[in-house]
Order: structure tokens, then C-alpha cells, then sequence
């Protein structure tokens, strides 16, 4: 079984979603706003989280 990095992923969904929700000014729809923004984070966190991972494996093989 491969180990993940899950801080990988965690890093990067709060600075995605951290430098999202800063930017925001307060409209009439934020929650429906903040809602895409959490989605787009997941998506972006995932990439990033995987590539991280794969570079960055271990190279010992059971």
C-alpha cells in the first residue's frame, strides 16, 4: 500500500481556497460564490497533491 502525502493536498486546498475567499468582495450570492470556490480548491488540490506525490515518492520498492 502506498503512502499519500495528504498534507500535500491540505496545504494546497487552503491556499487555493484561503487566496479565493480573501479575494471575494461580499456580493449577494457568496454562498453560492464560496461553494464553487471549495470546488475549484478540491480540483486543484487534487492535481497538484497527485503531481507532488509522484515526484516526490519513495524510491524504496517492497
Amino acid at each position: 500500500m502506498r503512502k499519500f502525502r495528504w498534507i500535500d493536498y491540505a496545504v494546497v486546498f487552503v491556499l487555493v481556497f484561503g487566496l479565493g475567499i480573501v479575494n471575494i468582495v461580499p456580493p449577494a450570492n457568496f454562498v453560492a460564490i464560496a461553494a464553487s470556490l471549495a470546488v475549484s480548491a478540491i480540483l486543484v488540490s487534487l492535481v497538484v497533491g497527485t503531481v507532488t506525490n509522484l515526484v516526490f515518492r519513495s524510491r524504496k520498492r517492497n
